[in-house]
């Protein structure tokens, strides 16, 4: 079909002026949507009668206090408390030791080591002069603001070796301020685990499991059990994601990223959990106080220190798989008083106990049973699949069977089974399942159990 000239020029014109409409000035930058916290559900939901349980000046207080004590989206950072000063403590830099106005929460050299591997490219570039490609990324901002401030102290013509120097220093010595933290959050997490880490964020209901909601403190994978999580916890679901979910591995960023990131998800967990403690206070009390903000913040503190003390850490001897304990295993799965695994696992371990499923009333449709503490439905690990989300060493089995999984209906065995007895049923998981188990030879303790510093680079070399 042929189109008249006028046609043509009338088409033209208007995809010239749509064309003219859409295209933006070269200064001017998309529109950016400001975040902000915002209190949970749970603290601003209305009773029977209409009216909110917790009245409004109340949770205007509680905005207030958590404001003050964690920071805001833009500016996050953890308030200091009086003896930390004294202490020369600061949560917010944990890559500097205590003394040093830091909280000694990450081995530096590691930490440096890792950069000059990341930033390798950058180096390179610093080292042969050529300015123009030391590139940094948007995801940096705070590395990208110290690289432009240095290269404006120093016209190109005079940077020299003390130049370089300092711009390798500052690349090799990089740790990202929380806010920078917050904004590589805002970029890969948010979508998922929302601005509080309420686990609500805008993709979070297409989500089977649902994002985790970190403002309980509670960590399903973990080596604490029912504790809140150490930070090589959170560094290792950051590491490798969870399989069989939508927790990708973040590996591609640098080890002062991924502690940054650590860093932040903890302080989101902090502040929902003093937000908690606080709405319960006032429940209680009818009332709040500074003090017991004070309380409820350093309270929520001294759990989180003490997290590496509850570690589960197997001191023993590991018993080797043999037939004979992998078939005790097998007995104690079907046992009912003993692993009792198999009222909810099935049988053969395929994810349909008994117990695992009801039949609904109303609808006659068969419905799980369970649900975890955050009222979504879940079902038990087909063992059979050898998907394990906390990980398949037999460390991370055995942590699963003795200390059960937080937030969930997996109970411990720790009080009815004996150590031997959990290794046993390790060896039967692992003997069930389709995919080999990951056995690796003996190593430190600290590899064995996942416990080793944060090293490997992610970036091109093996990492195990």
């Amino acid at each position: 079909m042929r189109l008249s000239p006028r046609f043509s020029l009338v088409v033209a014109a208007g995809l010239a002026a749509w064309l003219g409409a859409c295209q933006l000035d070269k200064d001017q930058k998309p529109a950016r949507p400001v975040i902000h916290y915002s209190l949970s559900a749970a603290t601003t939901a209305a009773g029977e009668d209409g009216e909110p349980v917790i009245p409004a000046d109340v949770q205007t207080n509680i905005a207030g206090s958590l404001a003050m004590l964690f920071g805001t989206p833009e500016n996050p950072q953890f308030q200091l408390l009086p003896e930390w000063k004294d202490e020369g403590f600061n949560p917010n830099w944990p890559a500097y030791p205590v003394g040093e106005d830091g909280s000694g929460e990450v081995d530096l050299g590691s930490l440096e080591a890792d950069n000059r591997l990341y930033w390798r490219r950058q180096i390179a570039a610093i080292e042969a002069g050529q300015w123009a490609r030391v590139f940094v990324q948007d995801f940096t901002p705070d590395l990208r603001e110290k690289w432009n401030e240095l290269c404006a102290q120093t016209p190109e013509e005079a940077r020299g070796e003390d130049f370089k120097k300092a711009a390798v220093e500052l690349f090799v010595g990089y740790y990202p301020r929380l806010s920078a933290s917050a904004e590589l959050y805002r970029q890969h997490c948010l979508h998922c685990h929302g601005a509080e880490g309420g686990g609500d964020g805008p993709t979070a209901p297409f989500l089977n499991p649902r994002p985790r909601d970190y403002r309980h403190g509670t960590f399903k994978f973990t080596a604490v059990g029912k504790s809140v999580p150490r930070r090589v916890d959170l560094y290792r679901i950051l590491d490798e994601g969870v399989t069989g979910t939508s927790m990708p591995s973040f590996r591609r960023f640098s080890q002062a990223q991924l502690h940054g990131l650590v860093d932040y998800v903890r302080l989101l967990s902090m502040r929902g959990m003093v937000e908690r403690s606080l709405v319960g206070t006032y429940v209680e009390e009818e009332m709040l106080t500074s003090a017991d903000v004070a309380d409820a913040y350093q309270t929520v503190w001294e759990k989180w220190n003490k997290a590496n003390e509850k570690a589960l850490v197997f001191e023993g001897e590991v018993p080797l798989p043999t037939p004979e304990t992998i078939a005790h295993g097998r007995e104690l799965f079907m046992d009912a008083k003993a692993g009792n695994c198999f009222s909810c696992h099935g049988a053969e371990g395929r994810g349909d106990g008994a117990s695992a499923f009801a039949l609904d009333p109303e609808t006659g449709e068969i419905k799980p049973t369970y649900k975890d503490d955050w009222g979504n439905e879940i079902l038990p690990r087909n063992l059979r699949l050898g998907i394990f989300r906390g990980g398949r060493r037999p460390i991370d089995l055995y942590r699963r069977i003795k200390n059960g999984i937080a937030g969930g209906p997996m109970p411990e065995a720790a009080s009815t089974l004996s150590s031997d007895d959990i290794w046993h049923l390790v060896h039967y998981v692992g003997a069930i399942s389709e995919r080999p188990q990951h056995a690796p030879k003996a190593a430190s303790h600290g590899d064995a159990h996942g416990d080793a510093p944060a090293s490997g680079d992610g970036h091109g070399t093996e990492k195990h």
